[in-house]
């Protein structure tokens, strides 16, 4: 006779069945195929042929994985970096403010509820150097627009601040939470110390608000390198002209897989080559988060607990 325990496991598998067959069907299972097609060219049309490792050897020797990644990284220092470092600025003001500061927090989290093919569409026209409200105030001051989307120098920095003007709100938000909670009485016992508003902020809140700022760069850091429909939607679909242009200056790495999936007829080019760099950028966010992880320990504080 199955003891109590005994029918509680049973009862919590039972509840638990249809989510484990979800994540096996719907996780797992992709997760092995998208492995084994590492090992194969396929183009969807004959039968896959095994390959081996020729897919890594070529990847390893690919130059536009090279440029797809320095791409990657020109975003990380214009986009992560002024959303990290904005939206902190935009909390620390808000928090500091008392009047109207519920309208301004709706304003600037406004552009995170708005898909990111609408907000393309709509920053496309806006930097538009022949007839867009920018070129038109450049103009007015006697100056020559930039082209911001077709130049290679600019098209990349203005797609990373076009995304930190949707994500604003989203990392003030995150930002004020986590300065709300740090206790009054905290600043109360720095000022008696003698300490500045700069010695504040380093000694008091920044320690404090460590958690917050280690999650919002993990998470941006990842969304860096999936970076993909707003490049599509401001170098591409408007434009007229194929995507990650000017000069493959805004082509990441999934615009990158999506071309060798769809669009390229090299002898390397199916579901084979797609799979490989789809795997190396699955290792690339594991060794980036790992490493912020690791070095996290150093530097993140967590109140209640005591720094060995």
């Amino acid at each position: 006779m199955k003891t109590l325990r005994q029918r509680e496991q049973i009862t919590a598998y039972g509840f638990l069945a249809l989510q484990l067959i979800g994540l096996a069907v719907f996780v797992l299972g992709p997760l092995v195929a998208s492995f084994f097609y590492t090992f194969v060219h396929w183009d969807l049309i004959s039968p896959p042929e095994w390959v081996g490792l020729k897919n890594w050897q070529y990847l390893v020797s690919d130059p536009r994985i090279k440029k797809v990644l320095w791409n990657t990284i020109r975003f990380i220092v214009f986009g992560t970096t002024s959303y990290l470092g904005l939206s902190l600025f935009m909390a620390v003001m808000l928090n500091n403010s008392r009047r109207g500061t519920g309208l301004f927090r709706t304003i600037f989290f406004l552009p995170w509820i708005l898909s990111p093919i609408a907000v393309g569409i709509t920053w496309t026209w806006v930097l538009n150097t022949r007839s867009g409200p920018v070129s038109q105030v450049f103009d007015l001051v006697g100056l020559q627009s930039p082209e911001f989307l077709l130049d290679a120098r600019y098209a990349m920095p203005t797609i990373a601040l076009v995304t930190t003007w949707q994500g604003l709100g989203y990392g003030m938000t995150l930002y004020l939470a986590g300065l709300q909670s740090i206790p009054d009485i905290l600043y109360d016992a720095a000022k008696v110390d003698g300490a500045n508003g700069f010695q504040q902020f380093r000694h008091v809140t920044f320690p404090l608000l460590s958690p917050t700022i280690l999650f919002l760069t993990v998470t941006s850091l990842i969304g860096a390198f999936q970076l993909y429909d707003i490049v599509v939607i401001m170098t591409g679909g408007i434009t007229y002209t194929p995507p990650g242009g000017p000069e493959d200056s805004t082509r990441t790495i999934v615009l990158y897989l999506y071309n060798q999936m769809f669009e390229y007829s090299e002898r390397i080019s199916g579901l084979g080559y797609a799979a490989t760099i789809a795997w190396m950028l699955a290792i690339l966010i594991f060794i980036v988060t790992a490493v912020q992880w690791i070095f996290s320990k150093k530097w993140v504080f967590y109140m209640g607990e005591e720094k060995q």
